[in-house]
């Protein structure tokens, strides 16, 4: 069992365990060099889930203190294990200068990883939905309220009974549930990570004040959730959750939907298990109606055709839009060139999130600026004669100074990380080309003659000194 710090601890296991204090539910990954470590019931339980070499380090009480770590360049696959497992992650890094730190480096949690609240592309399935649900109650009232961090979709809904319950969280298939700790439905068996939160979380007015700062709005009516309560109340709890979370305002969230129980074909818990929609009665995928349609060729299109087939409309109208758009494509196989223009579309609804969360790497930005270069090419290739096609080939901007820009600033085949270097194309920056230019070749920098960088940059005074205000490196 983890400890309290004392002085009988190094200074190291003192931090260790006061940060392990505020995230007593959560591994802790410190930060150690090229490492993560864990210590205590910590390094036990990833030693069993990870199966990783349990050691020791230090002795506390006489005993020696348990301690498993993961290297830091392969953290993400021992992350999307304990993530499978149904265990959250708090990441503690190094913020201290090691050169100036009296003592031990300070460090803090950047970041918590939770099943709910992925965002980083190799702990995603690319074609299905990693949402979070927050659940609240009132009386035989329940409001509904779930999140994809990795794409900013934010909805809620409000059901009368608990049948209607059983359905929306059997369709969603949520990663993570939140709910009241006091609640009956704390005592109620989910599927996904539950997560007991204080009842606080969930006041409605609080809730209501959280999500309008979020939006910058002075109420909530323009989203047409102006008169719900409960869903409210559930809202506002994910709203908290997540951003502490991710220790972040979360700037991509930008509105919230309300989902109508009146605009869909409601199936219960049962009938959509035995459809088989997207999984067979047997746990697979292969053989359901999902891979039967399947045959999208981006990952947001995969996503969008499993929200569709969990949630069948029942608008006549919205049902003929799209049956004429799906004869226009169909006609002369107008869908070929479409499909061959989609086929260079990345993930950008991800990618533009991790951009908001600040956590995009190299290689999003180089794939956001490619994928915003074929918009013309994919409006050009809708065919004209569906009112529906015609919607979305008017909502396809243009964003010709942002691909321009991307374009320069980025090299064509970035490395993975930005720590690795050589992210910046030549030619952007003609500082960054100077510095570059003194790195590579500092013995030429150093042997240029010195009175000839005298005379031409005015650099000395006449006693052989600099000149005030002279820049060191040209």
């Amino acid at each position: 069992m983890s400890e309290a710090p004392s002085a009988t601890h190094t200074p190291m296991m003192q931090q260790y365990l006061a940060i392990k204090s505020e995230h007593p539910r959560e591994l802790l990954f410190y930060r150690m060099g090229d490492f993560y470590e864990l210590f205590y019931d910590d390094a036990e339980v990833a030693s069993r889930l990870l199966d990783i070499t349990l050691t020791s380090r230090g002795k506390s009480a006489g005993e020696a203190i348990p301690m498993a770590g993961v290297p830091y360049h392969a953290a993400e696959g021992y992350l999307a294990r304990l993530v499978k497992a149904g265990r959250s992650v708090a990441i503690a890094e190094q913020i201290g200068d090691p050169a100036t730190s009296k003592g031990p480096v300070e460090r803090q949690v950047a970041r918590i990883v939770t099943p709910g609240t992925l965002t980083d592309e190799s702990l995603l399935d690319a074609r299905q939905d990693a949402l979070i649900l927050a659940v609240a109650s009132d009386q035989n009232t329940f409001g509904l309220a779930w999140l994809d961090v990795s794409s900013g979709r934010f909805l809620v809904s409000e059901v009368d009974d608990e049948v209607g319950l059983e359905a929306e969280i059997a369709r969603l298939a949520p990663a993570e549930i939140l709910v009241p700790e006091s609640s009956l439905l704390a005592e109620a068996e989910w599927p996904g990570a539950l997560r007991r939160q204080p009842d606080w979380c969930f006041e409605a007015v609080s809730a209501r004040e959280a999500l309008q700062r979020q939006f910058q709005t002075r109420d909530l009516d323009g989203f047409g959730c102006g008169g719900l309560t409960v869903a409210i109340s559930a809202a506002g709890a994910l709203l908290t959750y997540v951003k502490d979370t991710q220790r972040s305002d979360l700037p991509h969230i930008r509105a919230i939907h309300l989902e109508s129980q009146s605009g869909a074909v409601i199936l219960d818990a049962a009938t959509r298990r035995n459809l088989e929609i997207d999984q067979t009665l047997s746990g697979g995928e292969e053989h359901t109606l999902y891979a039967v349609y399947d045959s999208t060729v981006t990952a947001m299109g995969a996503r969008h055709l499993r929200r569709w087939l969990h949630r069948p409309i029942n608008n006549l109208e919205a049902i003929e839009e799209r049956l004429g758009a799906v004869s226009s494509l169909i006609q002369d196989y107008g869908f070929e060139p479409l499909r061959e223009a989609l086929n260079e579309i990345a993930d950008l609804e991800r990618i533009l999130s991790r951009v908001a969360l600040g956590s995009a790497r190299p290689r999003d930005l180089s794939r956001l600026g490619s994928s915003l270069t074929h918009l013309p090419l994919i409006r050009s290739r809708l065919p004209k004669a569906s009112a529906l096609l015609d919607q979305l080939a008017d909502a396809l901007p243009d964003y010709t100074a942002l691909t321009e820009l991307l374009e320069r600033a980025i090299i064509d085949n970035p490395p993975v990380l930005i720590r690795d270097g050589g992210v910046i194309a030549p030619g952007y920056d003609k500082e960054l080309d100077e510095l570059r230019g003194i790195s590579e070749n500092a013995g030429a920098y150093l042997a240029r003659p010195r009175a000839a960088g005298a005379r031409q940059h005015g650099s000395l005074n006449p006693q052989g000194g600099l000149q005030p205000g002279t820049r060191l490196l040209h």
